[in-house]
């Protein structure tokens, strides 16, 4: 580890009379050495130690450095004079002592890497080397680690929004967007002071790029302390034992997640959240709060995230979705849809050509607020068309619903106590004298009682239609007036459908 001359300078804390520092090659340093009478020759990476000099009689390696006691300038190299009343061993024990402790630290945020203790940890230790809060964000501006007071009065609300949500709301960031805030932070190469309108708290980012490629901010925040020059130099320090950490961690993933991803992710998980927070995230979606919307989900049958990046941007083109990636599966919110699910399902067959997986689409419903319902019905559409050995790929939960309060039973015995003993004799009748009483019965109800429609759809004659009902109530005498033993004898064929086709985990 190799310490720039500021942080040496700041770390003292001594005045501005008592220390004048000048730096202008910024060199670092990798030791502290005593500046005896027998050198001749002042090493680079080395940080000398001394009192009253001659300097025409040195040689000075491009890159060492001075601390004097009581000495005075010009130097050929960087050099900090301090004028104290300490004796040399005073100030060179007092130098040593601040590379140890630094050492320490960074001995301590190496292990926490190597070890894999997580980010959080590699965080609390970077806080305690900075002496600031420290935040650890993904470049979606999802929190990684965060250590630091919970509760400060300095704290604006968009710091607390990542503190407590976990992420940078949406309306936010296209706040920095818009102001070209996140455009100028992450072009920077090395740390940055950053006075933000939107963050009102100075902070030092960190732009954390492999090859390249942005993978995260680093943000240390001028909370407890005013941030100052070695701060900034401190983080420089920091900065790429933070990309290894995130690099290392198993958790992290290296493609780009949408700016919107966490807000929809939790909006599917049902999470709470006040109205008015809903409303600006929708708003800076370009959406309407109260329209109709469908949600889908594509289970790919091989984890790709490329792939899966290909396909969501496919999606991003059609009607204004917006997908992202939760659960091993790319779930994506279809706004204005209403009347027009149909044409999405066309859309979504010519795209499963290319999708190798299932897909499980919603009802459409009126209300941004119903996203946790509308992925409930979305999984569960992909549950029953699975169990049910559906010949397609895309199951449409209004296809399947029928089957669903039964997913709660892990027995058939179960689910064949609920059906009607009635229509199960009408079943073993039809197959001992090859009749088709149940299909009759069935089409009869499901035609609301109508005997023209019923014999149009059964392909028979209306007198036909009549000596089926007679032998039907001859045998079993069903009350067909009665609302609920209507239901049941429907619902019973939903069981015996369901039973004929699922699996069951246990018997």
């Amino acid at each position: 580890m190799k310490i720039p001359l500021q942080i040496v300078f700041e770390k003292l804390n001594w005045t501005v009379s008592e220390t004048v520092l000048i730096a202008p090659h910024h060199s670092v340093f990798s030791d502290v050495r005593l500046l005896s009478p027998e050198l001749i020759t002042l090493k680079s990476g080395i940080l000398y130690v001394g009192e009253g000099l001659l300097i025409n009689e040195l040689i000075y390696e491009t890159g060492c450095g001075l601390c004097l006691l009581n000495g005075s300038g010009p130097f050929p190299c960087d050099a900090l004079t301090i004028a104290v009343d300490c004796s040399l061993f005073e100030l060179f024990n007092h130098i040593s002592q601040l590379f140890f402790e630094l050492r320490q630290q960074f001995e301590q945020l190496t292990q926490a890497i190597l070890q894999k203790k997580g980010l959080q940890q590699v965080v609390e230790v970077i806080s305690e080397i900075c002496g600031n809060p420290v935040y650890l964000v993904d470049t979606s501006f999802k929190v990684l680690g965060i250590h630091g007071p919970e509760t400060m009065s300095e704290m604006s609300v968009n710091w607390r929004h990542l503190l407590n949500d976990g992420y940078l709301p949406y309306n936010i960031v296209m706040n920095l967007i818009e102001s070209n805030e996140l455009q100028n932070m992450e072009s920077g190469r090395c740390a940055d002071l950053i006075v933000s309108k939107l963050f009102y708290t100075p902070f030092i980012n960190y732009n954390m790029r492999h090859k390249g490629k942005l993978q995260g901010h680093f943000f240390v925040v001028g909370m407890l302390k005013k941030i100052t020059p070695g701060d900034v130099e401190l983080t420089n320090l920091v900065g790429p034992f933070v990309l290894d950490a995130i690099r290392s961690d198993p958790y992290f993933q290296t493609t780009r997640g949408r700016y919107y991803e966490h807000f929809i992710i939790d909006m599917l998980e049902g999470k709470p959240m006040q109205l008015a927070h809903i409303k600006n995230q929708v708003s800076a979606l370009k959406l309407d709060l109260n329209d109709g919307f469908t949600v889908i989900k594509i289970m790919p049958h091989h984890h790709d995230e490329l792939r899966n990046e290909q396909i969501s941007r496919q999606l991003e083109q059609i009607d204004g979705c917006k997908p992202v990636f939760y659960q091993n599966a790319i779930v994506a919110v279809f706004p204005k849809l209403q009347r027009q699910q149909s044409t999405l399902i066309t859309k979504l067959k010519t795209l499963s050509n290319t999708i190798n997986g299932t897909i499980g689409i919603s009802d459409e419903i009126p209300g941004f607020s119903n996203l946790h319902c509308l992925y409930i019905q979305a999984s569960t559409a992909i549950t029953l068309g699975q169990q049910l050995y559906l010949s397609t790929t895309i199951y449409c939960y209004q296809d399947v619903m029928r089957f669903h309060p039964f997913l709660g039973f892990s027995k058939k015995a179960e689910l064949a106590a609920m059906c009607h003993p009635g229509l199960l004799n009408l079943q073993a009748y039809d197959a001992v004298h090859d009749t088709n009483l149940v299909q009759t019965l069935v089409t009869y109800l499901k035609h609301e009682r109508h005997s023209l429609s019923t014999a149009t759809a059964l392909h028979i004659h209306r007198n036909t239609l009549s000596y089926r009902l007679e032998k039907i109530d001859q045998l079993f005498s069903f009350n067909l007036d009665d609302a609920f033993e209507r239901e049941r004898i429907l619902l019973t064929l939903n069981i015996l459908s369901y039973l004929k086709h699922a699996s069951f985990a246990t018997e």
